[in-house]
């Protein structure tokens, strides 16, 4: 099956770069036509050959392989992915209406060597990590999507894309722990406050004050967090319910959180063997259920619902 995928990218690529051939996908740049043609644009084309394979029992999931990989792009350019429309074979298959862009995401893509590395890691590491890192892409491409609508919860998504990898990679005990280990051990910045301690503090404060402070509360994200993105700070100090505290911008730490993220992959050895198809291959996770049947059934009887335990 031929899927073709319409995707706009609030990130240009640069005209000189052209056309991208990665793996089995290909990303062709679509012409504005109230620009000039040599001018960098948003929107794409995403193709991709279907296959369905008999070691899978003949299944495929090409709408979720597609979401995959443009969930990984979104990480690995740093840019807002939003779906106009998506074809297989000659089928429309319909989408909701994308959200709207934020300013920070808007910037033109100069080269794409670390997504090519990046893409060739996933390919190559072992399959439960570029399951977790594929995880980590998906809430993270949700995040960027509610930056400047809803960021409380691209707030709390940001910290759950870097827990898809560090309560598993991470080192210490406990979630928060192992959070703040894996941001120290791959962001290469964490000394960018002056003093690796106050970078420390401050992730604690989004794990427990943001984070958790959504997660068992519903506290919403102060809106100092907006203020710090408008100054282009770090973080702003500011008073919540009588008590000083520190809100970071959510521009500084969805770089944290894309940085860490590569980063750590990027930091991963080969595994031996040959590169394996790990989009296609989580794909086929998806889409299946397993039921328990209520009686005995036999190779190629036709079954019904009341065959099942569904309750």
């Amino acid at each position: 099956m031929e899927v073709k995928v319409l995707f706009n990218s609030s990130k240009k690529v640069s005209p000189t770069i052209g056309t991208i051939n990665i793996g089995k996908y290909t990303i062709e740049p679509l012409p504005d036509p109230s620009r000039p043609s040599n001018s960098a644009t948003t929107s794409y084309l995403l193709r991709f050959t279907d296959e369905m394979r008999a070691i899978d029992g003949g299944t495929s999931q090409p709408e979720m392989e597609a979401r995959l990989f443009l969930s990984f792009l979104s990480l690995s350019l740093g840019s807002r992915i939003t779906v106009s429309s998506m074809m297989i074979n000659s089928v429309n298959v319909p989408n909701p209406s994308p959200a709207p862009p934020y300013s920070h995401y808007w910037a033109t893509v100069e080269h794409v060597h670390e997504f090519t590395a990046l893409f060739s890691k996933v390919s190559e590491c072992d399959a439960e990590l570029a399951r977790q890192f594929l995880r980590a892409c998906e809430v993270y491409q949700t995040a960027v999507t509610l930056v400047g609508e809803n960021n409380t919860l691209a707030c709390f998504l940001f910290s759950i894309a870097i827990e898809c990898l560090s309560n598993r990679y991470g080192r210490g005990s406990g979630h928060c722990a192992k959070f703040v280990d894996f941001i120290l051990s791959y962001y290469p910045d964490c000394k960018e406050l002056g003093d690796e301690t106050d970078f420390k503090g401050l992730l604690k404060e989004i794990y427990y004050r943001h984070r958790s402070g959504f997660t068992h509360g519903g506290k919403p994200i102060p809106d100092a967090a907006t203020l710090a993105d408008r100054l282009g700070r770090v973080y702003v100090r500011n008073m919540l319910d009588g008590k000083e505290i520190i809100t970071p911008g959510l521009n500084w730490f969805e770089k944290v959180v894309r940085t860490t993220i590569t980063a750590f992959v990027l930091a991963q050895s080969s595994s031996a063997g040959d590169k394996k198809d790990r989009f296609k291959d989580i794909s086929l996770e998806f889409g299946k259920v397993m039921l328990k049947a209520a009686r005995n059934l036999a190779a190629h009887e036709i079954v019904s619902g009341s065959d099942f335990h569904l309750d």
